[in-house]
C-alpha cells in the first residue's frame, strides 16, 4: 500500500513529537524497476523506510514535499541523468541531502572532480547485501556523531 508523501509526513512528524525514533528515510532513484524492487527490500529489511521513484524529475517532487535523509542515486537513467538530476536539485535549493552515487557506469575524475561536494560516496553495482548494509550502518552513524559534537 503506498501511503501519500503528506500523510507519511505528517505520521512522522508527529510522532516524532512524541518521541518515537522513526527509522531512516532512503529515497532510491534508478529506472530500472528491478533495481528499485530489489533495493527496495533490502532497504526495509535493514529497517529503512525506502521511497522508490523511477526518474529524477519525479524524485525532484518528492524531495520538495519529503526531505530524505539520504538519496540513492542511479547515474544513467531517462529522461535526466544523475549528474542532471543533482544539477536540478542544487539549482532548486534541495542540496543539502547527502547522495550516494549508486550505478555500473564508470565515474570519470572529471565527475567526481565537478561534483565532489555534491556526492557523499560512489558504490559500484553490483553491490552485495551485506555491503549495503555496512555502507548504510556506516554513513547513519557518522552521521549522528556529527550531530552530536554539534549540539
Amino acid at each position: 500500500m503506498l501511503v501519500p508523501v503528506e500523510k507519511r509526513r505528517y505520521i512522522r512528524v508527529t510522532l516524532q513529537r512524541r518521541g518515537f525514533e522513526m527509522s531512516r528515510t532512503v529515497l532510491v532513484i534508478d529506472d530500472d524497476e528491478e533495481n528499485l524492487q530489489v533495493i527496495g527490500l533490502i532497504l526495509r529489511k535493514l529497517g529503512y523506510t525506502a521511497i522508490m521513484i523511477n526518474n529524477g524529475w519525479d524524485a525532484l517532487d518528492v524531495i520538495r514535499e519529503e526531505r530524505p535523509d539520504l538519496i540513492l542515486l542511479d547515474l544513467m537513467m531517462r529522461p535526466i541523468d544523475g549528474w542532471q538530476f543533482l544539477d536540478e536539485l542544487k539549482k532548486d535549493g534541495l542540496d543539502g541531502i547527502p547522495v550516494i552515487i549508486f550505478t555500473a557506469k564508470y565515474v570519470s575524475e572529471e565527475e567526481i572532480a565537478k561534483y565532489r561536494g555534491d556526492i557523499s560516496l560512489i558504490l559500484q553495482k553490483p553491490i552485495t547485501l551485506q555491503e549495503l548494509r555496512g555502507v548504510l550502518s556506516e554513513f547513519f552513524s557518522e552521521e549522528q556523531v556529527l550531530k552530536s559534537e554539534f549540539r
